[in-house]
């Protein structure tokens, strides 16, 4: 019976030694779940602190990439802004020279065909017709030409020399329809000019409506026009 209650006394014991460790276990396990419970908390914190630091480090590099993309932007702006200048003033240069080109060239081929107008005008004024060469007033000398003669040159060089000098002259040509009747193989030098006749290149002096003299060879019209240069 001794053994009895001794053996029960050391399961008794047994058990509340168990119990007690249990117990013990447990208190240190419901010490230890609160302190992960605040590692996990303050671990889901830094994460949070880690996830704002990196996102405030993220808009700075935007903000920091957008600003050198607007520097970036507005120094090409400036590029395209200056380039589009100097294209403009180099434009607006040729078309200034262009335009003073195309002013001179109308300006010089204006001046060039009144010079030719005034020059054909004065060519048509020195002509005149035999028929009619005894209208105008005052002293003059009308060169009879002949197309075919070797000295014409030479007369209506002198012809010039002689209207420099303020000699009025004029110039008639036998091969002109208005012309050819007065060309004949007799000469005559009347004042009456249905009378007159030539037989080449004569140089005709003219005063008063009445002719005064008649050159009709080499040497006395080449004379006559030295005498007037």
């Amino acid at each position: 019976m001794a053994n009895k209650k001794n053996t029960k006394k050391k399961k008794n014991g047994a058990k509340n030694k168990s119990s007690n460790v249990k117990a013990k276990v447990i208190e240190e396990i419901e010490e230890i779940v609160p302190e992960n419970e605040e590692v996990e908390e303050k671990n889901s914190e830094t994460l949070e602190e880690i996830k704002k630091e990196k996102q405030s480090e993220d808009k700075k590099k935007t903000v920091e990439r957008a600003k050198r993309d607007l520097v970036y932007a507005d120094s090409g702006d400036n590029e395209m802004g200056k380039l589009f200048k100097i294209v403009l003033i180099v434009t607006a240069i040729l078309i200034v020279f262009y335009g003073v080109t195309v002013v001179v060239t109308k300006s010089a081929n204006s001046a060039k065909k009144k010079n030719e107008v005034k020059e054909e005008l004065a060519i048509q004024y020195n002509k005149i017709i035999i028929g009619s060469m005894l209208n105008k007033d005052g002293e003059y000398y009308v060169l009879i030409e002949q197309k075919d003669d070797e000295h014409l040159t030479e007369y209506q060089n002198g012809l010039q020399m002689a209207q420099v000098n303020d000699h009025k002259t004029y110039e008639a040509d036998l091969s002109d329809s208005f012309n050819k009747s007065y060309l004949s193989d007799k000469s005559n030098y009347d004042s009456d000019l249905t009378k007159f006749k030539v037989t080449g290149t004569s140089l005709v002096q003219i005063n008063d409506h009445n002719i005064s003299s008649v050159y009709d060879n080499y040497d006395s019209i080449k004379a006559k026009l030295e005498e007037l240069k």
